[in-house]
């Protein structure tokens, strides 16, 4: 299995670092941060770093020192916002690999760090779930991925509906990912995974002795997204008075840390996120309705999986494609039966279900395709007689099984004992095929 490359970020600036860990760690890769080269210098020692991005100009022992330290070790692309020819020279003579001048692009870093690292397999399956949810068959998907496009190079604020599973959040990383503030911090919360009494603190960030507990000044994540993307996932599951507190600071981004009276200005973009139907919880007064209109300036609505079955085949080829480079396989595909288990099946789960799916069927799968036999049993299971006379099924889903069938049989010359160890299913389930689909004569 692959592993992840370690990149270790050098730099004072508390903002350069909280930057570069959060965007390289949405690219796939494993960060550590120091703040000095001192501190780098002990982590060094501890951990495997396969390349180092440092500043230049840092109090205690500058980037340059720090670079003739580690040379060899790592390579090392330095940054620094204050250019000069002269440095340049110095940098690459110590064995800088490169050197970039802030604020630099960081697709221009990627490109970079592409250089001298292999793209590791959690960078893989990023791509693959952008792949997976922005290319479909689907008008309808087509065209809401047109207007995430369009609204992406603006900073209005966007709510993202759909069940769990369907890419909610993937939708809010490609909108991110192509705005004018994919340089800045996209920080994200989850407003459902997190203890009501720890989300205000959390959220607005608390100074020293506030509360029992607290020990030293906190930053909180809005502040920390200043100048960048805040992604509110769950925001259907936020407290009403916290709700309160949120709008308060949508409406002027202004807020004070618990425990203080100054207030800090910000300035973020705002992208949140449910899977409730806010309509109905602003109805039953659930959600605040001046908060609902406050972050939905654009909604965007994701279609679960059982309204987009055109894209399973191309969904399954891109999943396996992603296991077969993290687990070493050679699965070409999915036979017959197996396919028609996945066309019949209503994926409550959505994306998230299948690729679960799929990563086990890789993992126990012993040939070059997937049989119904490497499928979990809730799935391989499923109720064959209401799939078939489900009236949202296509035809499509019936002839995968009916031609597996037919042809399993011919190769057995009738003996459906034989026949069902072809499709790697039980004598059972194959006569109950054979009666759903009315292949008896």
């Amino acid at each position: 299995m692959a592993t992840q490359s370690h990149i270790l970020v050098v730099d004072d600036e508390e903002g350069m670092r909280f930057s570069l860990k959060n965007l390289l760690e949405m690219n796939g890769y494993q960060v550590s941060v120091a703040s000095s080269a001192r501190q780098a210098l002990a982590l060094m020692h501890d951990e495997s770093i396969d390349l180092i991005i440092c500043d230049v100009v840092m109090p205690d022992m500058g980037g340059l020192t720090f670079l003739s330290k580690v040379s060899g070790k790592a390579p090392v692309v330095m940054i620094t916002a204050f250019a000069s020819v002269d440095t340049a020279r110095k940098a690459f003579k110590l064995g800088a690999r490169d050197y970039l001048v802030k604020p630099f692009d960081f697709k221009e870093l990627l490109i970079v760090l592409r250089q001298y690292m292999q793209p590791s397999t959690e960078s893989t399956a990023a791509e693959t779930e952008t792949t997976v949810l922005m290319n479909s068959r689907s008008p309808g998907f087509q065209k809401l991925v047109h207007l995430a496009e369009k609204i992406s190079g603006t900073d209005i604020p966007v709510l993202i509906l759909g069940e769990s599973g369907t890419g909610k959040e993937v939708l809010a990383n490609y909108i991110y990912a192509r705005s004018s503030r994919y340089s800045q911090p996209f920080v994200k919360v989850n407003c459902a995974a997190i203890p009501e009494a720890l989300l205000e603190s959390e959220l607005f960030g608390y100074e020293r002795g506030a509360f029992t507990g607290a020990a030293e000044t906190k930053i909180g994540l809005l502040e920390k997204a200043n100048h960048g993307t805040f992604f509110l996932d769950e925001i259907g599951d936020m407290p009403l008075s916290l709700q309160a507190k949120l709008l308060r600071v949508l409406q002027n981004f202004r807020f004070s840390r618990l425990g203080s009276t100054k207030e800090i200005g910000i300035d973020c973009r705002i992208i949140a996120a449910s899977n409730q139907d806010l309509r109905r919880h602003v109805e039953k007064g659930l959600f605040r309705k001046d908060l609902y209109y406050r972050i939905n300036s654009a909604e965007l609505n994701l279609p679960p999986l059982r309204e987009r079955m055109e894209d399973l085949p191309e969904l399954v080829s891109l999943f396996l494609a992603l296991f077969n480079a993290k687990y070493r396989k050679k699965i070409a595909g999915v036979d017959d039966a197996a396919q028609w288990i996945l066309n019949s099946y209503r994926w409550p789960g959505n994306l998230r279900e299948l690729k679960n799916c799929l990563e086990r069927a890789a993992v126990v799968c012993e040939e070059t395709s997937i049989h119904p036999s490497d499928l979990p049993d809730s799935i391989a299971s499923a109720d064959a007689d209401s799939a078939i006379s489900d009236g949202s099924s296509q035809s499509y889903r019936r002839e995968y099984l009916t031609n597996a069938i037919l042809a399993a049989l011919r190769k057995t010359n009738g003996n459906k004992s034989e026949a069902a160890k072809v499709l790697k299913v039980t004598r059972r389930t194959l006569y109950n095929w054979i009666r759903d689909l009315k292949l008896e004569p």
